[in-house]
């Protein structure tokens, strides 16, 4: 029988968790500033080091930001969170073609539920993303035609007005347009591309489930095709992420 000594946790350690739990259940809120060093450490009855050492993992993990006004719970702390997933996946070695088999599945549900639940906003907003790309097809604008076409993405997934599925998607959606751009934008299949979210969009407008899934998945598909020919895609996504 093998028995796993018991490990002591520092008190900064303490600090952290503590001061963590707080900001996830909402008890300090986002924007809100801390108290300072001193008052932190008579609140949580440890040394000033304990909690100078716990306020730089917590900025370290995104969680705060430190600034010479004071300590606050930093505004937007999901991306760093979401890239730190990001880079679980290529740690674990995932196959780009996994990776995106997994978009594929997730934006199947977030069109069928942005057909439902989408606002006039969000189809302002797509409808303007269709026009950019008709725009940048015209003028031969390469990068103007793939930010609209994440745009058109993205806002997809906002209009599905789900927050976790829009987390999952965010996690792998960066990485996998940045490798997308790479093979997948030649201007032979610019105006493919711009049919398929036309199509997409139509189906939407008329809360049309089956259609949109079925026009995004052979568009997914489209673009799968093309860029699993390339056999360096995977070592391309790793590239890729270290300019993430």
């Amino acid at each position: 029988m093998k028995i796993e000594p018991i490990k002591k946790t520092s008190l900064s350690d303490f600090v952290v968790d503590q001061l963590k739990g707080l900001i996830i259940k909402r008890e300090i809120k986002v924007g809100e500033k801390l108290p300072n060093e001193r008052e932190l450490s008579q609140l949580f009855d440890v040394s000033r080091n304990s909690v100078r050492e716990a306020l730089r993992v917590l900025e370290l993990q995104g969680l705060l930001n430190r600034t010479h006004s004071g300590t606050y719970v930093q505004a937007d702390f999901s991306r760093i969170i979401e890239e730190s997933f990001t880079l679980q996946i290529l740690l674990n070695d995932a196959k780009y073609e996994d990776i995106q088999h997994t978009r594929v599945m997730l934006e199947k549900d977030l069109v069928r539920l942005a057909a439902v639940r989408r606002s006039e906003k969000n189809l302002s907003n797509i409808q303007q993303y269709i026009d950019d790309m008709s725009k940048a097809i015209k003028e031969k604008d390469k990068e103007k035609y793939i930010a609209a076409d994440i745009g058109f993405h993205r806002e997809i997934a906002e209009a599905a007005n789900n927050s976790v599925l829009l987390f999952l998607y965010n996690t792998i959606s960066d990485l996998l347009f940045k490798v997308q751009k790479q093979v997948a934008y030649d201007d032979n299949v610019l105006t493919a591309s711009l049919d398929y979210h036309k199509l997409i969009y139509e189906a939407v407008i008329h809360k049309d489930e089956d259609e949109a899934e079925r026009q995004l998945v052979l568009h997914l598909n489209d673009v799968e095709n093309r860029i699993l020919k390339l056999n360096e895609m995977d070592q391309i996504a790793r590239e890729e992420f270290q300019n993430y």
